[in-house]
């Protein structure tokens, strides 16, 4: 990517790179390419949360010596027209509407009046199941988007003992990996966690949520952008989780009142799916459209994308770099048990 309206680099502090892992929600590796291979390329990362507070809030990384910077009227309408597609968003940019808050509260409705699953036992697991893609990107080389794969994912309610992720699919390294627990008792010092019980104690008000998702951010890390912080917070916590309908009532309507929040009409989740979504421009990476998809007649999350918004010399606008689709989410006795 050597244009010059390229998408934008977060500068990471020293040593940020080797701190990223996924703690949050998806299992994100850095895989190297072998040496004077082109064949294998390093896949492109969506910003995650990686706790605790010392290691910051997020982390984009920018792999196969890709420089990804520059800036944009993210009003300005770029990106060729044709069907919106789980691998394109056709006049990224043009696209956007206001509402979001409204839609959020609404959302936070629908959340509030579903069912809680009762009596989940600190032994048991939640069990996710997703379909998912990531971009990859080379120097010089066109970037695609992976084959749609499904990945399946075991964590334990209470985060007291390691989980389980199998990814048949996933372009590079082992296709089964473990998951780390997540609260040990007494050695956690973070409260970034996503296993049911520590959900369970997220403030279910209004202004205590907000509050919370804003005070996470890293404070330690120069010049940061709380409510991108807090955006991709509560994407991270949605991700690949079971929320209790008040606290997830209580995190879409703090999500109401982060500024520059929008409404993209149609988003298509890794399924094929067809949603509203609620998305934010990188603050750190305007050239980085992070979407939250829900299905437009019940309101219910189903899936998330992260798009291009601007050209280089191989991305196009509006091509999907990373997605995920919902497909299942219970309550089973042990890692790697089908429902």
């Amino acid at each position: 990517m050597n244009d010059t309206t390229s998408l934008p680099e977060k500068d990471l502090p020293p040593g940020r790179h080797q701190q990223i892992k996924e703690h949050l929600m998806r299992e994100i590796r850095h895989e190297h390419a072998p040496t004077g291979s082109r064949s294998r390329r390093a896949p492109w990362l969506r910003p995650v949360v990686v706790g605790p507070v010392a290691a910051g809030a997020l982390a984009l990384a920018v792999l196969a010596g890709v420089s990804l910077n520059g800036t944009d009227n993210p009003g300005r309408t770029i990106g060729r027209a044709g069907p919106a597609t789980s691998a394109f968003a056709p006049q990224v940019n043009g696209d956007t509407t206001g509402g979001a808050a409204d839609l959020l509260n609404r959302i936070a409705m629908v959340a509030a009046e579903s069912h809680a699953v009762e009596g989940i036992r600190d032994d048991q697991y939640i069990y996710v199941r997703s379909r998912v893609a990531s971009a990859t990107v080379g120097e010089g080389i066109p970037t695609t988007l992976a084959p749609l794969h499904l990945r399946e994912a075991w964590r334990a309610v209470d985060g007291s003992r390691p989980g389980l992720s199998r990814e048949p699919g996933r372009p590079f390294g082992a296709a089964e990996q473990p998951i780390e627990a997540d609260a040990r008792p007494g050695e956690l010092g973070y409260e970034s966690t996503t296993n049911y019980r520590h959900l369970s104690t997220l403030p279910t008000d209004l202004d205590a949520m907000y509050r919370w998702l804003r005070a996470q951010g890293d404070k330690d890390g120069g010049d940061r952008n709380l409510d991108q912080d807090a955006f991709v917070l509560v994407s991270s916590l949605l991700r690949e989780s079971m929320m209790p309908p008040n606290v997830g009532a209580a995190l879409y309507r703090a999500a109401a009142r982060i500024p520059d929040v929008l409404v993209v009409p149609d988003a298509v989740t890794a399924a094929d799916r067809h949603g509203i979504a609620i998305v934010r421009y990188d603050s750190y990476n305007p050239g980085v459209r992070d979407e939250l998809i829900f299905d437009k007649d019940t309101l219910r999350y189903i899936g998330s994308r992260s798009v291009a918004t601007k050209a280089t010399d191989s991305i196009e606008a509006g091509q999907v770099l990373d997605t995920t689709a919902v497909l299942e989410t219970v309550v089973v006795d042990r890692p790697g048990m089908l429902p």
